[in-house]
């Protein structure tokens, strides 16, 4: 089961993120990624794109004392699948949560205020965290055949 899916950066994107971050809080993300779904349902898992690698651009940066994150600009491609939206129904921005103070949620950091910044591009793969804290690049299969019947 897919506890939330996403694009998950590559190694050499990981360090370019913690390079270029500003201010770090203390705590790193787990697993540095872009969220697509949280709790994604059968019909929300999207195995067409699943394992592909994007190329993604950074265009923006915010801090709050608990949150500290970068802005990503996503592929037209991939802005059909991004339906990441807030307990209001609004669209959360697209970002990274590169480190937390303690006590803070990696899901607030959608709610700062992104400055602008010297874009730059990074890579990632589209994948799932399963409810078993794994990251995993291959179709779901329990959510496909919920999905077949």
């Amino acid at each position: 089961m897919v506890r939330y899916e996403g694009l998950f950066l590559d190694e050499e994107s990981v360090a370019k993120v913690k390079e270029l971050e500003p201010f770090h809080l203390g705590f790193q993300n787990d697993e540095i990624h872009i969220t697509f779904k949280y709790k994604p349902t059968a019909e929300e898992t999207f195995d067409e794109i699943v394992g592909k690698v994007f190329e993604l651009t950074v265009i923006g940066y915010g801090i709050d004392g608990n949150n500290s994150g970068f802005q990503v600009e996503l592929p037209e491609e991939l802005l059909p699948y991004y339906i990441n939206y807030d307990e209001n129904g609004n669209l959360k921005t697209p970002h990274i949560t590169v480190s937390l103070a303690p006590g803070a949620k990696a899901k607030d950091t959608a709610f700062l205020k992104f400055h602008p910044i010297t874009p730059f591009t990074i890579k990632a793969r589209f994948g799932y965290w399963t409810k078993k804290g794994q990251l995993s690049f291959e179709p779901d299969n329990i959510n496909n055949q919920t999905k077949k019947q």
